[in-house]
C-alpha cells in the first residue's frame, strides 16, 4: 500500500514549475498600469472605471438595444438584479463609444436599482465626464475603437 500512495505522489509532484511572469509584463497589468496612470492619483475613478468598463468592448456580441430590452423587461417583472446588471452592461457598451448621456443614463438606472450596494455607480457619476473622456483616451491607446461597439 506504502507503495501506491508512493506512485500517486510522484504522479503530481516532480512536474516542472511553470515560470511566473512579472507583474510588470502581463497584458492585463500594462492595461491596469495604463488605466491608473489616465486616472491620475483618483483611486476612487480608477476603481470604479476598472470595474465598469469593458477592456475589449469588441468582443461584445449582444447589440446594445438588446441589452435595454432586456433590462427594461426584469425591471418591469420586478427582477431589480437582473435589471441592474442590464443597465451596468449598458453603461459600459456606453463607456466604449464614448456616449457621456448613456453612461449618465445606464449608471443612474443601475445606480437606483442597486442602492447603495455599488458606490462604483455614484463615483462615475460625479465624474462622468472625466470618465468618458478616459475611456475614449484608454480606448483608442488598446486598439478598441469606440466607434466599432455593437450598436
Amino acid at each position: 500500500m506504502e507503495r501506491r500512495v508512493r506512485n500517486t505522489l510522484k504522479l503530481g509532484f516532480g512536474k516542472p514549475k511553470q515560470k511566473e511572469q512579472s507583474e510588470g509584463t502581463t497584458p492585463e497589468s500594462v492595461i491596469t498600469n495604463r488605466l491608473k496612470e489616465l486616472c491620475g492619483d483618483d483611486t476612487d475613478l480608477y476603481l470604479a472605471m476598472s470595474h465598469l468598463m469593458f477592456l475589449d468592448p469588441k468582443k461584445i456580441m449582444v447589440p446594445l438595444d438588446g441589452v435595454l430590452k432586456d433590462a427594461q423587461d426584469y425591471e418591469s417583472q420586478g427582477n431589480k438584479l437582473r435589471a441592474e446588471v442590464g443597465y451596468r452592461i449598458a453603461g459600459g457598451i456606453s463607456f466604449a463609444k464614448g456616449d457621456l448621456d448613456g453612461v449618465n443614463k445606464y449608471f443612474s438606472k443601475a445606480a437606483a436599482l442597486a442602492g447603495d450596494s455599488h458606490p462604483e455607480y455614484q463615483t462615475i457619476l460625479k465624474r462622468s465626464n472625466q470618465a468618458v473622456a478616459i475611456a475614449i483616451q484608454f480606448y483608442e491607446e488598446f486598439g478598441s475603437s469606440t466607434q466599432s461597439v455593437n450598436k
